[in-house]
């Protein structure tokens, strides 16, 4: 479960990094298929690179070890006064509130596309138009199909149609599909959403350049886009003809001079942003051996020390962490010269649990003062046995951060 949330955030931050460069870079450009490609590009990117595992070696300290599983061991709080607080209790729910939201999240998308397979098997079918029985002006696109509104006069429902064929003959319901699981997936990340609503301000773009390359007179369908926008509703996974967020920048793009073709060199630029998240987030440091192994051969591959795995290590069999807190918590004591000195501060301690469940190699990556960074190692040192880590059924050293904070007040 653990694995899943640390797979989570590293994705949404992949997401967000590659958005917000459509946004600066691209966003503007009238090459509507490329930013297009880019968009799916970069959901099929963020959510493929935190998964993979490629392993560097190397003697510099090209990436941090632990990655941002340190993040998810919850601090505990050290006062002279009484014991240990456990400040990271939301934390330790953290994987179970996003399971939550996830599935909330994809109830919402599948009641949504259980509504649209309704209207295909109620509707009234014309080839792959289907005539909904409607006061509104809705005219959107689904599942293949055109969703039309009985109410619309037939010289503007030829139009609309014709517009959300375009969709369909470009698979733009496909994007949008792949655009509702990223946002399940990634349901607390805005950027998440942007993306979407990029994605589908770009569908409509191109729809739109196909209409007016085959005939459709620009100003006739800019006053059609008009009034059909205020009495459009737009259902979950469909491109609708017409809506008020993005009426503004249709237009607009429909009058604009399209962007030369150099203009796609910007996306070379793109390519040094790729590699970094792939060393930030695909990239891992083979580890070091124990300290007996470096006599070994210079040609055998270095010892294997996983940031994430299938099934994370636990303490006690407590996935929450909870046991472990309550044991530092009993087993570390704030020491007195320290208390004297009115010395305070968070004390990061680095860790592995190997095959069998020992803690090996406890260092302190972030320290305060040699008293509380000694205290704060003793204790992670002397730590009884976890669970291991499982990756492929088989048990793996993990790397672990444990965050203590020493705190007078």
């Amino acid at each position: 479960m653990t694995g899943i949330f640390i797979y989570a955030v590293e994705s949404s931050i992949c997401l967000t990094i590659l958005w917000a460069f459509h946004e600066i870079a691209l966003k503007r450009d009238t090459r509507h298929t490329r930013n297009r490609y880019y968009l799916l590009a970069s959901m099929i990117f963020s959510a493929v690179v935190p998964l993979l595992n490629i392993r560097i070696t190397g003697t510099g300290n090209i990436l941090p070890p632990g990655g941002l599983t340190s993040f998810l061991l919850p601090e505990i709080t050290i006062s002279p006064s009484g014991p240990a607080q456990q400040t990271g209790a939301f934390l330790a729910a953290l994987p179970w509130l996003y399971l939550a939201g996830v599935i909330a999240a994809g109830t919402y998308i599948i009641a949504g596309s259980a509504v649209l397979l309704k209207l295909i098997l109620a509707g009234k079918h014309h080839g792959s138009v289907i005539v909904v029985d409607s006061d509104g002006c809705d005219c959107f696109s689904a599942f293949a199909h055109v969703f039309i509104s009985s109410s619309i006069k037939d010289d503007q429902a030829v139009r609309m149609i014709n517009h959300e064929m375009k969709h369909i003959r470009l698979g733009h319901h496909t994007d949008l599909m792949l655009a509702g699981i990223i946002t399940a997936v990634q349901w607390f990340n805005p950027a998440a959403y942007l993306m979407k609503r990029s994605l589908q301000a770009v569908h409509e773009y191109e729809a739109d350049n196909e209409c007016i390359t085959e005939g459709e007179d620009l100003r006739t369908y800019q006053e059609l886009l008009v009034t059909s926008v205020f009495r459009t509703s737009t259902p979950v996974l469909s491109n609708t003809f017409s809506t008020s967020s993005l009426l503004k920048n249709r237009i607009i793009m429909m009058t604009k001079k399209r962007t030369g073709s150099t203009a796609s060199l910007k996306m070379i630029m793109a390519l040094p942003l790729a590699i970094m998240l792939i060393f930030a987030f695909a990239c891992k440091d083979s580890g070091a051996k124990k300290e007996a192994a470096s006599a070994k051969p210079a040609t055998e591959t270095p010892e294997e020390i996983f940031t994430v795995v299938e099934v994370m290590p636990v303490f006690q069999n407590d996935t929450t962490y909870t046991a472990l807190m309550q044991w530092v918590g009993a087993n570390v004591t704030y020491p007195d010269e320290a208390k004297k000195n009115g010395t305070q501060g968070r004390v990061m301690v680095k860790f592995i649990i190997d095959e069998h469940g020992n803690v090996l190699n406890p260092e302190v990556v972030s320290g305060v003062d040699p008293l509380l960074d000694k205290a704060a190692l003793d204790v992670v040192a002397k730590c009884p046995q976890w669970s291991p880590g499982m990756q492929g059924g088989k048990a793996v050293k993990t790397y672990f951060t444990l965050p203590i904070a020493f705190r007078l007040n």
